[in-house]
This record gives structure tokens, C-alpha cells and sequence, in this order.
């Protein structure tokens, strides 16, 4: 019927999910004659159709035993997305074409892992499919005046809206308005310019080179199973982990413990409580997800290239990981890319937002350890500063928004100082310090896409970002501030300061170093 009334594009839709039941049922030969009915997607067929057909006849070859031909299916059809997602003008337009391969990069993954166990193999697939955005190097924004307008009214709008609950007043109205100022913002945004310039995905050979002697461990979910690939000492391991749900579990359970843990004057036998509680989930989880790599990673600095839940796990939280250098990055080539960077900047900003406790807020203690460091407080002079710095360091209140995450946002002065503002940076400051919030959170979609105020840093350039995945309290950010900064100016490479800083109280200092 749809090809009737000249649906053609639908009517294809129709017969390959129809083919994928038949392949489903067993019933290959029926399959085969609808996917064969099907005419090649022409050049201006949506591209999710186009991965529908490459995920037919994928799934096709293996039901017929042909998983070469699979592979081949989402190799081509992962290129074929990959030209798609370069044409993309908005981070979040970037981010979001990977939802049209996920099943795609998922099947190539689970044939690897179930049929060659072949660890190369599989390192080489995750990072075929796994975020994409961060390998890609920014363009210059070209200046829009109509998009600047539009961030400035909801810049005021947001303002306004936390006015009028701070009031007691109804804020259902502006929060309408900006829901739709802020959805037209992202709309303006994806016709400005091409996001970046695409660098190639990275090889295990590559990797293995600039590892020297830390080691990479890379998450994979396949199957309800959790795998770990580990590069290390020029080797490539694959290990199986145990059920993914579970450990996915023990991850969000230990979050929760430990946002519990975050206020300064809990009561004493609430804390005593909880902290036992965040002990042993933090035990577990090290037992399920470091302890069977022990043998392979010993007590090597450790970058870490997480999958879903584990994202927001405090990794310097896990016994076996305690006062060890760990990295966070969203796949090899984005760690690879922003430990290959390299720069001249000099510049030190500090930046202190409204409503911060004396502890926390007066970054001006910082001059001890950058005597020449710029302090700044307003939007403006805030983006102005960070164009092009060395390091960054930011207390501020923040907010991570799931539904939008380039709209999270770091609370100035006179405004919001949102993601995908600090994303459009012509230079990104090379290292940049999150201290009172939780702006290191996520919201992953398919292909491990992690975006987020601090993901939005790293894909627009940022080498390091340094941040909390939890709650913390002001005095526990204070001090680890303090600590960190001392040990990062006398010339500790920043996730070994972290390390430093945070092992005294693990459990209340989650911060992470991501990036590099």
C-alpha cells in the first residue's frame, strides 16, 4: 500500500523489517526474497534507511553462515555514516547520528567476540563504533548573530526562571519558553558551519605506541556479558568479566552511596552508616572489574575506556585503584588525540562563581600557586579568558541537563555559562578544573556517546578535564583543590596529582581525570 501512493522509501522500510522477522523465524528463503525485492537506497534516502538495508543483508549473511560477509556489511555501512556525520554542522547533530549504526557496530562487535575472540579484532570494531564525535579536530565557528542573540535571551531566561523558583513563584510558563528557546538555539547551531575536521580512527599499533608503560582497558557489553580488552606491554588481551547487569548494579549503587556521602555535616551515624555501605560496593566493583586484570595490568597507570554505567564510577574509589593515576576517555582515538596535542599556552584563569562558600569560592588562594593567573567572573570575560589557556580552573555551581546536555551549565555572575558555548571556543583551554559540581556527568547514548559540560570541553579540544562524577561536598572540594593545584604547579602530570590529592578520602573526593 505504501508503495501504491509512491512511498517508496517507507514501502522499503516495510519489506526489510519484515525480512529481519523472517530471518528471526529461520526462514532464510524468505528473507532472501524480500531483501532482494528491495531496490538499492537512492543518494537522498534517509540515512537511517540506508543502515537499515546494510543491517538486513548483515543479519542475513550470518543466519546463513556467512559472518564475513556480515563484517564486510557494517564495515561499509559504518564508512558510509561516518561521511554522513562529517557534513554535520552541532556537536549534538554529530553525536547523535551514531543511533543509525548502533545495532550495526553492535552486531560486528558480538561476531568478534562470540565466533574470533580475537582481541585486536575487537579493539579495532569498538573503535569503529564507539564515539565518534571526539575525533574530530573543531572548525571556526562562523558568527551567526541571530544564534548569539538567541544564547543571550537564554542566558536571561534561564536567570529568570531561577529567580522565580527561588521566589516560590509558578515557573511552568518560562520553563515552556526556554524549553523551546533552547531547542531553537540547537536548531541554529547545526546549520552554522561543519562541526570539525575528521581525523582517522586509531589503530592498536598506534595505541600500543603511546601507551609506554600504562595500560588501556576498554569496557564492552555484548550479550548481557561484560568484556574488558587490555593493551598493555604490546600485548592484546580479552576478558571476560561476568554479567553485565550486575556490575552495571554495583556501579550505580556505589554512586548513590556516595552522593549520600557528599554533605559536609552528615550526621555521624548516617556517615558511618553509608560510608561501610560505599566500602563494599566499591570492593565489589573493584573485585569484578579490576581484580581479573590484575595480572595483566599489575600496578600500571591506568586509562580507562568505559561503557554505559561505568562512566560515572569514582575510579580512584576502588581499593585496588586507590592513589594510582587513572584516565578517563570516551574511546582510544580520543585519548590518543588529546595525549598526541600539543601547545604554547601559557595563560592561567580562575574563575568563581556566585553563591559559593568562602572555602571553595575564593579561587584568589590560588594566586599562591599561579602568581600570574587571570580572575574572572562574567560570561563574557569567562569565554574570553579560556580561549586558549593552559589551565582553566572553574568553581562554580553547575547543572548537568540529561535531556540536553549541551544546555549543562556552569552558573556566572550574571548567567549561565552553557556546554555548547565553551565548545565553540576558537582555541579550547588545554587543561581546564571542574571544582564544585558534577558537570563530569553524561548522558550516554548509542556508540558510548558521552555528552556532557565536561565531554563537550574535550570534543571541542580540551586535553584534560578534571572533574567530579559525584556530589561533593564544599569543604572535601576545597581540600582536594587545594592539594591538587600544589602538586599539579610544582609539575605532577594531572592525573597523578589527582591521584595524590584524592587518596586520603576517596569515597568524599570523587573527582576523575578525564581526557588525558
Amino acid at each position: 500500500r505504501l508503495g501504491a501512493v509512491g512511498l517508496t522509501d517507507q514501502a522499503a522500510v516495510a519489506t526489510l523489517l519484515a525480512a529481519r522477522v523472517a530471518v528471526r523465524r529461520g526462514d532464510v528463503v524468505v528473507a532472501r526474497a524480500l531483501v532482494d525485492g528491495v531496490p538499492e537506497p537512492g543518494p537522498i534516502a534517509p540515512v537511517d534507511h540506508r543502515m537499515l538495508a546494510r543491517l538486513c543483508r548483515a543479519e542475513l549473511a550470518v543466519a546463513v553462515g556467512a559472518p564475513g560477509v556480515a563484517l564486510r556489511e557494517a564495515a561499509e555501512g559504518l564508512a558510509e555514516l561516518g561521511r554522513v556525520r562529517d557534513r554535520m554542522g552541532g556537536l549534538d547533530l554529530v553525536c547523535g547520528t551514531a543511533v543509525h549504526g548502533r545495532e550495526l557496530g553492535e552486531l560486528a562487535v558480538g561476531l568478534v567476540l562470540d565466533h574470533d575472540g580475537d582481541a585486536e579484532a575487537t579493539f579495532e570494531w569498538l573503535e569503529r563504533t564507539r564515539a565518534q564525535v571526539y575525533r574530530y579536530e573543531p572548525l571556526p565557528v562562523i558568527e551567526d548573530r541571530v544564534l548569539a542573540r538567541r544564547v543571550a535571551e537564554s542566558r536571561s531566561l534561564s536567570r529568570a526562571v531561577q529567580q522565580a523558583r527561588l521566589d516560590g513563584r509558578p515557573v511552568a510558563e518560562l520553563e515552556a519558553r526556554l524549553d523551546a528557546l533552547q531547542a531553537e538555539v540547537a536548531r541554529l547551531g547545526w546549520h552554522t558551519s561543519v562541526w570539525g575536521r575528521p581525523r582517522p580512527v586509531c589503530g592498536v599499533a598506534e595505541v600500543r605506541a603511546a601507551l609506554g608503560a600504562r595500560a588501556m582497558v576498554s569496557f564492552v557489553a555484548h550479550g548481557g556479558v561484560l568484556w574488558a580488552v587490555v593493551l598493555v606491554a604490546g600485548e592484546a588481551a580479552l576478558v571476560r568479566l561476568g554479567a553485565a547487569a550486575a556490575v552495571f548494579e554495583l556501579a550505580r549503587q556505589l554512586h548513590a552511596d556516595v552522593d549520600v556521602l557528599a554533605p559536609d555535616h552528615l550526621p555521624e551515624v548516617l556517615a558511618s552508616a553509608v560510608t561501610a555501605s560505599a566500602a563494599r560496593r566499591a570492593e565489589r566493583l573493584d573485585a569484578a572489574l579490576v581484580g581479573p586484570l590484575a595480572g595483566l595490568v599489575g600496578g600500571r597507570e591506568l586509562v580507562v575506556v568505559p561503557t554505559g554505567d561505568l562512566y560515572a564510577v569514582p575510579w580512584g574509589a576502588l581499593p585496588s585503584l586507590r592513589g594510582r593515576p587513572v584516565v578517563v576517555a570516551p574511546s582510544a582515538t580520543a585519548w590518543l588525540n588529546a595525549v598526541s596535542a600539543r601547545t604554547s599556552a601559557s595563560r592561567v584563569v580562575l574563575v568563581g562563581g556566585p553563591d559559593l562558600p568562602e572555602a571553595v569560592g575564593e579561587v584568589s588562594d590560588l594566586r599562591c600557586a599561579y602568581p600570574g593567573a587571570v580572575q574572572v567572573e562574567a560570561v563574557g570575560d569567562v569565554l574570553a579568558a579560556l580561549d586558549g589557556a593552559r589551565l582553566a580552573h572553574i568553581a562554580a555551581h553547575g547543572e548537568h541537563v540529561a535531556d540536553n546536555a549541551l544546555f549543562s551549565r556552569l552558573e556566572l555572575v550574571d548567567g549561565p555559562l552553557f556546554a555548547h558555548e565553551a565548545a565553540r571556543l576558537p582555541t579550547a583551554p588545554e587543561q581546564v578544573v571542574l571544582a564544585a559540581c558534577s558537570l563530569a556527568l553524561s548522558h550516554i547514548r548509542p556508540g558510548d556517546e558521552a555528552l556532557g559540560f565536561a565531554g563537550a570541553l574535550l570534543a571541542s579540544g580540551s586535553r584534560t578535564v578534571v572533574a567530579a562524577v559525584n556530589k561533593v561536598g564544599d569543604r572535601a572540594a576545597a581540600v582536594t583543590m587545594e592539594a591538587f593545584h600544589k602538586l599539579l604547579a610544582e609539575g605532577k602530570p594531572a592525573a597523578h596529582a589527582l591521584a595524590e590529592a584524592t587518596a586520603v578520602d576517596p569515597l568524599r573526593r570523587p573527582f576523575v581525570c578525564f581526557g588525558s
